[in-house]
């Protein structure tokens, strides 16, 4: 059971001004509108148009012959990608199920319909939404706020929860980068990948550090921070580092290995529907090129990585010898299955939701 204190606080003593995101989420709420219409999000979305304009300009873009293309594809296989991907969702609030139990938030009892199967989908479908609308991955910080304005759970600790599920997410993401990749390319890695390497090893690195940060430099860093910030990063690091208790981590492991495969084979079915037009690419280098996207969707510069990833797949796919139009084809496919579906489909759920 977690703490009364914890269960009904306020963290009021945070002040508005300068504070992160994380912060603002959990005083003032979510307001969709007020976060739509920010520079920030209108800045960030013109630098996405921007790089769709800049790389698919120098591409020179055979448009009939992407349409067509895309007129042929089997809309089954379709389908099945796309319920693939929504697969990963009930997995995702399973294992979110868990690491809250971890971190002492009651989530086993029957009576709480806030920490549902269901609504734990729920708080995970409208964050990813947040996701894609605004930059920054604010969305995690609004999934903290719903678990709060649900639950009455300490923002700070549900936010912990969602630190160590995004360590478990890259760690899971990038092993099986790393795998795939020794299977599509042996041990010489072509140029282009030595980026999404790079990248994927400064995000493991930040995120470890942070973790080691906070299991053996604690005290250091409470004489950092200001005095103010003290009980809101005593929760957070309490739930991070009591998420992973050697009790439940087999299962862990195991959801986060389930989840990023589904992903990879989502891309695969998206491919599968173009038929014998895609030839030559191997189920390891689709993983590849699947996980590899869902990587640099992590950039924080634009929302749910608007414009980079469909540039990189395109590329991607290109250096595997895809045909141009069609490549640009299987990446516009692929993106309305888990980018513009959030976006429709998370509208009409943050409209009628009774739990944002």
């Amino acid at each position: 059971m977690i703490d009364k204190s914890n269960t009904n606080e306020e963290e009021s003593d945070f002040t508005s001004d300068a504070l992160p995101d994380e912060a603002e989420v959990e005083q003032k709420g979510f307001v969709l509108w007020d976060r739509l219409r920010s520079p920030r999000t209108l800045i960030s979305f013109g630098l996405a148009i921007a790089i769709v304009v800049f790389v698919f300009s120098g591409l020179n873009i055979d448009v009939r012959q992407t349409w067509q293309y895309i007129q042929q594809v089997n809309p089954w296989m379709l389908v099945l990608g796309f319920l693939i991907f929504y697969l990963t969702f009930p997995m995702r609030a399973l294992r979110w199920r868990l690491l809250l139990g971890n971190a002492g938030v009651p989530v086993h009892e029957g009576r709480h319909d806030w920490a549902s199967l269901p609504a734990l989908m729920e708080y995970i479908y409208l964050s990813w939404f947040a996701n894609c609308i605004v930059p920054a991955k604010l969305g995690d910080a609004y999934r903290g706020y719903l678990l709060k304005h649900n639950g009455r759970v300490s923002f700070s600790s549900a936010f912990g929860t969602i630190f160590a599920e995004r360590l478990l997410d890259m760690l899971g993401l990038f092993l099986l980068l790393l795998i795939s990749a020794w299977f599509t390319f042996g041990v010489h890695m072509p140029e282009g990948t030595q980026l999404i390497f790079g990248f994927g090893a400064i995000l493991v690195v930040a995120i470890l550090a942070g973790l080691a940060g906070m299991r053996w430099l604690g005290p250091v860093v409470r004489k950092i921070i200001p005095q103010r910030m003290h009980q809101f990063y005593d929760r957070f690091e309490h739930a991070a580092l009591s998420s992973f208790k050697p009790t439940v981590l087999p299962r862990l492991i195991l959801f986060t290995g389930m989840i990023w495969m589904l992903e990879g084979f989502r891309l695969f079915f998206v491919i599968e529907a173009f038929g014998p037009a895609v030839s030559g690419l191997s189920l390891s280098a689709i993983i590849f090129v699947a996980l590899a996207s869902s990587l640099l969707t992590a950039l924080p510069i634009t929302p749910a990585g608007l414009g980079v990833v469909e540039g990189a797949i395109t590329v991607v796919l290109l250096f595997f010898g895809i045909e141009q139009s069609l490549g640009i084809a299987i990446t516009l496919l692929d993106r309305l299955i888990n980018f513009w579906s959030i976006v429709v489909g998370g509208f009409f759920v943050y409209l009628f939701s009774k739990r944002r």
